[in-house]
């Protein structure tokens, strides 16, 4: 390999440490070092271009990944709640003189529940005009449900005060997760509140 001194040109033998023209100091490895410099470059590059591709395409297929189980959990959400129908047939309510308090109900009529009552919880909301929740029950299915043709009373709840329901809602729940949910108008006019209108307080 020719090699040439980078002061004055003159051509050197390989071995040369030394211009034998000018006496300029040759760096054997200063050629090699640019080159080997710009290959590691090339390298790191190359290197970062690999790493992003397979992060880029890992968050791809796991974006896609989650949108296929988010989809597949929608599906089975609704095919779960159509194993349920009912209808919120009355809301009740009665005072008690004796025991100074007041207790409301809802009757409901079930047309369909599956067969694993045991996993499901029914919560009932008793709420005012505005949506607010006034009172509120929780209670497993297995324990409200039976085999009928009539309406069954769920969600009995006591207060020592008069709460105003306007509405109530029925949600059926497994694992946390609301399944389906029932609402009903409460009739005001068909509770029975024997006490006097001016001692029942909001």
């Amino acid at each position: 390999m020719t090699k040439f001194c980078p002061k004055c040109g003159k051509e050197l033998p390989d071995e040369s440490h030394f211009c034998l023209e000018c006496g300029c100091r040759i760096d054997n490895k200063s050629g090699t070092s640019k080159i080997s410099d710009k290959f590691s470059n090339g390298k790191i590059f190359l290197a970062l271009i690999f790493l992003v591709l397979i992060v880029g395409g890992a968050l791809i297929l796991a974006m896609g990944g989650n949108g296929d189980n988010q989809t597949n959990a929608d599906d089975a959400l609704a095919k779960e709640a159509s194993e349920f129908s009912l209808t919120v047939s009355d809301v009740d309510g009665h005072y008690s003189s004796e025991n100074k308090d007041y207790f409301y109900w809802v009757e409901v009529l079930f047309q369909k529940v599956p067969s694993n009552q045991k996993e499901y919880i029914v919560r009932t909301t008793y709420l005012d005009e505005n949506g607010t929740d006034v009172g509120h029950e929780t209670e497993s299915l297995s324990h409200v449900y039976y085999d009928s043709d009539y309406p069954i009373s769920i969600g009995y709840h006591t207060s020592y005060k008069y709460i105003d329901v306007d509405s109530v809602k029925v949600e059926i729940i497994r694992d946390g997760n609301v399944i389906k949910e029932f609402t009903g108008k409460a009739d005001k006019n068909k509770f029975n509140f024997d006490k006097p209108q001016g001692n029942q307080t909001n």
